[in-house]
């Protein structure tokens, strides 16, 4: 499999290995840029920093996440937990010095994406996928 098949294709699947190498690197790029935007070093375009890097990698992100699905034998309709997620990230509030108590919806979406968040997790992050073929391809091979 192609990097970019990987990383751009919603087609196949992958295992759980590929799914946390994504994930690792996924959340160090963000530790990353969360942190280049606490030194302030962007000013007063950290937020619109991290928006536009979360932006870039939202296609792979789901991406990504597709073909672990289909790993487990499921539709890419189970994306859809991830809606919870974007919304949870964005109204959070972008600079740490906001101390605003949070409006009902926002707590709401919050355990909602808290709830969404740990199943994906476990679904695509812990248990095994399909064994042998599936309706979406051929069993992965590891790395």
């Amino acid at each position: 499999m192609t990097i970019k098949h990987w990383l751009l294709s919603f087609q196949g699947r992958i295992g759980r290995q590929r799914f946390w190498m994504w994930n690792l690197f996924y959340y160090l790029v963000m530790l990353a840029i969360i942190g280049i935007a606490a030194q302030n070093l962007f000013g007063s375009f950290s937020g619109v920093a991290i928006f536009i890097i979360s932006a870039a990698l939202l296609v792979p992100d789901l991406a990504v996440t597709a073909k672990r699905w289909h790993d487990r034998n499921k539709s890419n309709w189970w994306l859809l937990m991830h809606v919870p997620l974007i919304a949870g990230r964005l109204m959070a509030p972008i600079g740490a010095a906001e101390t605003v108590e949070p409006s009902m919806i926002q707590t709401s979406v919050s355990i909602i994406a808290i709830i969404c968040g740990a199943w994906m997790l476990v679904e695509c992050g812990l248990l095994k996928g399909t064994q042998g073929d599936n309706r979406y391809g051929p069993e992965p091979t590891r790395v």
